[in-house]
């Protein structure tokens, strides 16, 4: 076994002297962190900024707004915090006079979120490729996997002519499941799990799906699914305890909130239309920043076993999201760019490789550095 590299290209460390023609692994290092940095900010903001909240803010804030938005109460204590904090007050002045850039006003509100989403977005793109990094042979497209991500998010969240609407709860929860799948593959402990499931259910009810992920993980033994562990008392009772408070935590938010107008309801028919509509085909192909279909036609040659598992719930979320969401709303596939981009990263990887070994000789080819 080969000491785990850390620069972020390839198995090159930044400690290696750089080859003739190339800046240091250093310098490139430094480089691709600023430029990643700077990419998610602009995402970020422009997101925030530019992209219409669909929920009126002052509403939320007061718990009056409209369910099942309501109901995702993590992000009103934030936003109270903001409305009254003289330190955020200040930020969105000072954002507010740089109208050359910024000609609308920027509330303390869209501060808050601003921060909370960059935190969530940069929890996806080190979550993917630090997945990536674990996963891969070879490591080659590890100063890639983030780009990608953060390419996704964009067409997922901001890069949508229909329903071109931002949820505040959105950018944290991509961050919160990105954390919560960062838990089971590390394999820490429950209660960690625990913690972080219950803050993201107390966001999204989408954090369902994150026991599904616990369990099939657990079932992984050397790259061979055991399906009895699922009954391990470990991987049971969590499961068990999670889901009973996540169906206790959904109970308490639709009776304390019974008395809201709602927009939760059936949308079958509406998607069933959506999908006979073909002015809104390109925005749905553009889930995981059009990689999708490919992920599924090339799925066989995901080695990792856990991976495959995860990815194969695909249709389970696709179903539900058929009864629930609006499927012309192409972030409700957000959740899973951490895997969506680990997985494209490893298949563009294994294609890289074959192409090398098809075109250059033996022992070329056998140069290619791997490290587990």
């Amino acid at each position: 076994m080969t000491a785990e590299p850390t620069g972020y290209f390839g198995s090159e460390s930044s400690e290696q002297p750089p080859r003739a023609g190339w800046p240091s692994g250093r310098t490139l290092t430094i480089t691709l962190i600023v430029v990643n940095t700077l990419a998610t900010i602009h995402v970020v903001w422009f997101y925030v900024y530019c992209v219409i909240s669909y929920m009126d803010i002052s509403r939320y804030e007061v718990g009056m707004e409209r369910m099942p938005f309501q109901a995702r109460l993590l992000m009103q204590m934030p936003l109270r915090f903001a409305h009254s904090s003289p330190f955020f007050i200040f930020l969105a002045k000072v954002l507010s006079w740089t109208t050359t850039w910024l000609p609308r006003y920027a509330s303390q509100e869209d501060v808050m979120e601003a921060a909370v989403g960059l935190i969530g977005v940069a929890a996806a793109g080190l979550v993917a490729r630090d997945m990536y990094r674990r996963r891969s042979r070879t490591r080659l497209l590890s100063a890639f996997v983030y780009p990608i991500a953060l390419l996704m998010v964009a067409c997922s969240y901001c890069l949508v002519s229909s329903a071109f609407f931002r949820y505040v709860y959105d950018l944290p929860s991509l961050g919160l499941f990105s954390l919560g799948l960062y838990v089971i593959y590390r394999k820490y402990s429950p209660i960690l799990f625990a913690a972080v499931f219950v803050v993201a259910t107390i966001n999204r009810e989408t954090s369902l799906f994150l026991l599904y992920f616990f369990v099939t993980s657990a079932c992984v033994v050397d790259n061979r699914v055991v399906w009895r562990r699922a009954l391990q008392f470990r991987t049971a009772a969590t499961t068990i305890l999670l889901a009973a408070f996540w169906l206790g935590w959904s109970f308490w938010v639709s009776h304390h909130f019974a008395g809201r107008p709602t927009e939760r309801l059936n949308r079958i028919a509406p998607n069933i239309v959506t999908l006979f509509f073909p002015f809104v085909w390109p925005q749905l192909a553009g889930v995981a920043a059009y990689t999708l279909p490919f992920l599924v036609l090339f799925r066989k040659r995901i080695h990792d076993q856990e991976l495959r598992l995860w990815f194969n719930v695909l249709p389970l979320w696709f179903a539900f999201m058929f009864r629930f969401g609006l499927l012309v709303e192409i972030r409700l596939y957000g959740e899973l760019i951490p895997i969506l981009a680990c997985c494209t990263a490893l298949l563009a990887e294994d294609y890289l490789i074959a192409a090398v070994s098809r075109h250059t000789a033996p022992e070329e080819a056998s140069a290619i550095p791997v490290s587990s």
